[in-house]
């Protein structure tokens, strides 16, 4: 393999360097860098890079206050044609190229009295040159094209479908249909807006595979029950359960579908991990494509001509890469990335349609990371922007990652952070810091904020993938159902005492903290372990199980709260016994409650109710309410607030005693 290098140059200079600039030539001064706290509470300031299909353009999505900008440069001289800057109330949301000289994004709003800005669905295509737009879907579009049908709905980009420069697969939604709706796919003309009826799922809320010429194959949708429901749709458009085909087993999972060789692939679990595998769909006849160790495949790089698997990622703990065509030219261009960046990781998230050029995000637990224009051929790669210029990877800590077994012998997963530059011998406080869901959801080895932002201040932070986390397969996540109070509570008690026993912090400082469940998880933790913690801090947490079934979110939901039932019970007394507000009595140590106000998928009664009950108790906790944020704070200056408040808490708390 020839060796690989990386230009010093920079590319798109005068988007990394000069910051974004109004339309096409006028030139602004960059935004200061933050500093302190900021540095980690701030949005990221390149958040995605893609090229267009044939390698003309390279657009960019930029972020300054929390306001997102999409700019377009022209590859060949390096120069910026246009910005789609946002204004008052609008900003772009994601995107696609639709062909190499047309975009289709997401418009996004500030609606209301929310800070974080909301999706309504709403689509509208760009042209670089220029960054000229009109609406092509939803209640505006016949501003721009008269004869148009609006729409009252939302619609989002299913398939680009790169064999036609006209059209893409979008699936829609009505608003009037609340709860479990049918998603309808629609072939969206994006120069006239157009519209031509394709399908309808019979799942409600449906999620798509298509093939590789943009037709949808694969339909699947959780039922009531937590299991997913899967179709197949055939050669006649007729849906079908995909269990039906051969050589498939219920637990088979789609991956990818060729039409070409009638080839499905899928996932299925083995002993000790996971297998692709590749079933023709005719004969039932499957071959084993790949497999992966404990945890699930995350990525896939494929051949884009015949589909092949060329690699593999997964997570088990740190991310790697299985390459399983070590002669192919994107294999290459990856493993010379990947040995170009020794202790970092490597995804090419952007590719032209010949595999000339590339776009690479290399990125670590102690870097941001950052995109690199890739030439394939030549094996060279020249820098284009950093997520966070301002972050010094030198001065983060590092992630490690840990596999033990619970209490009950039930293997769990996760990750320690500690300070960087302790001097020899100290040991730290130590945060547990469980993340939010639960279910389907995981930490991953990665550059963290929030982590970096207690490690900077002194904190060691313990990160668990407790059972009923996604990533590990179907059986790890199911482990979980209906133990929200109990066992994946001990989880993070036994990965605690574990850690103490290996005496690398001071086990007689720590406080826990999370948002969301891991709110839930950070006051059910101090009730079910009364001394083990100095404080508590729930963000955003869900504090009364009875109530999140009927959560604003939730409620029209028959699947939603079919779910709940299934995965954290049914039984009020069992719910109560699991609820912090109904055990408050438990809860012996000082608690701060972070909310928004506007919160829908935990309203704030929840934090308001748990207040209550320990007012009553003579242990009011500490309070910080954001009126306009809603399930997690969207305004860096709520968010730097949150962070102020929660900092100044935990080291007053696990301050050492005399």
């Amino acid at each position: 393999m020839r060796r690989w290098f990386s230009r010093l140059a920079l590319v798109a200079a005068s988007l990394a360097l000069a910051g974004p600039v109004p339309r096409a030539a006028e030139k602004v001064a960059p935004p200061p860098d933050p500093t302190g706290p900021a540095r980690f509470t701030s949005h990221a300031r390149f958040v995605d890079a893609q090229l267009s299909p044939k390698g003309t353009w390279l657009a960019v999505v930029s972020v300054e206050g929390g306001k997102r900008s999409l700019s377009f440069i022209r590859l060949a001289d390096r120069k910026m044609t246009g910005r789609l800057a946002p204004d008052a109330k609008t900003m772009v949301g994601q995107f696609n190229w639709a062909n190499d000289e047309r975009v289709v994004a997401g418009l996004w709003r500030i609606s209301g009295p929310l800070a974080a800005p909301a999706s309504f669905g709403e689509l509208m295509a760009v042209n670089p040159e220029g960054a000229t737009c009109d609406n092509i879907f939803g209640t505006d579009v016949r501003r721009h094209h008269p004869g148009a049908d609006e729409e009252r709905a939302s619609a989002w980009v299913v398939d680009p479908l790169r064999h036609d420069d006209r059209r893409i697969l979008i699936g829609v939604r009505q608003w009037g249909e609340v709860g479990d709706a049918r998603i309808r796919l629609v072939k969206l003309d994006i120069y006239n807006a157009s519209k031509t009826e394709v399908a309808e799922s019979p799942l409600p809320n449906s999620s798509y595979l298509t093939d590789e010429a943009g037709e949808p194959r694969i339909a699947w949708s959780p039922g009531e029950d937590a299991k997913p429901r899967i179709l197949f749709r055939d050669d006649q458009h007729a849906w079908r359960p995909v269990s039906s085909l051969p050589g498939l087993t219920p637990a088979s999972r789609p991956w990818h579908y060729r039409a070409s060789d009638r080839t499905l692939e899928v996932m299925d679990p083995v002993a000790g991990g996971f297998s692709i595998n590749s079933v023709s769909i005719d004969s039932g006849e499957r071959k084993v494509v790949a497999t992966t160790t404990l945890a699930t495949p995350s990525r896939i790089l494929r051949d884009r001509v015949t589909g092949r698997v060329l690699a593999v990622e997964s997570q088990p703990d740190l991310p790697d890469w299985q390459l399983l065509e070590p002669a192919h030219p994107l294999v290459q261009v990856l493993a010379g990335l990947l040995d170009a960046h020794p202790g970092l990781h490597v995804d090419l998230v952007s590719r032209t349609e010949d595999d000339r050029l590339a776009i690479a995000h290399v990125y670590g637990d102690r870097d941001p990371g950052r995109f690199l224009l890739v030439d394939v051929a030549r094996r060279s790669a020249e820098p284009l922007l950093e997520n966070r210029p301002w972050i010094k990877p030198e001065q983060m800590a590092e992630m490690t990652a840990f596999h033990i077994k619970a209490s009950d012998g039930q293997p769990i997963h996760g990750y320690v952070t500690y300070p960087s530059g302790l001097p020899a011998g100290v040991k730290p406080p130590l945060v547990v810091l469980p993340h939010g869901g639960p279910f389907g959801v995981r930490d991953r080895w990665g550059f963290n904020p929030e982590v970096q932002l207690l490690a900077s201040d002194g904190f060691a932070v313990l990160q668990v993938n407790f059972r009923g986390s996604g990533g590990y397969g179907e059986a790890y996540q199911e482990a979980g159902y209906r133990h929200w109070g109990d066992r994946m509570i001990e989880d993070l008690l036994d990965a605690t005492r574990w850690l103490v026993k290996k005496e690398k912090v001071d086990g007689a400082r720590m406080c826990t903290y999370g948002g969301s469940f891991g709110g839930y998880a950070a006051l059910q933790a101090v009730s079910l372990a009364p001394g083990l913690f100095r404080c508590a801090v729930g963000f955003a947490g869900v504090y009364d199980l009875t109530r999140l079934e009927h959560n604003d979110d939730m409620v029209t939901s028959g699947r939603a709260r079919g779910f709940v039932r299934t995965t954290v019970g049914e039984d009020e007394a069992a719910l109560k016994a699991a609820s912090p507000v109904f055990h408050a009595d438990l809860i012996k140590v000082p608690v701060l409650l972070i909310h928004g106000g506007k919160d829908k998928r935990v309203p704030i009664v929840h934090a308001e109710k748990l207040r209550e009950a320990l007012t009553a108790l003579g242990r009011p906790p500490e309070w910080l309410e954001e009126p306009l944020e809603g399930h997690g704070f969207y305004d860096e200056a709520a968010r730097a607030r949150q962070y102020a408040r929660l900092v100044e808490f935990l080291k007053r708390h696990t301050a050492p005693r005399p």
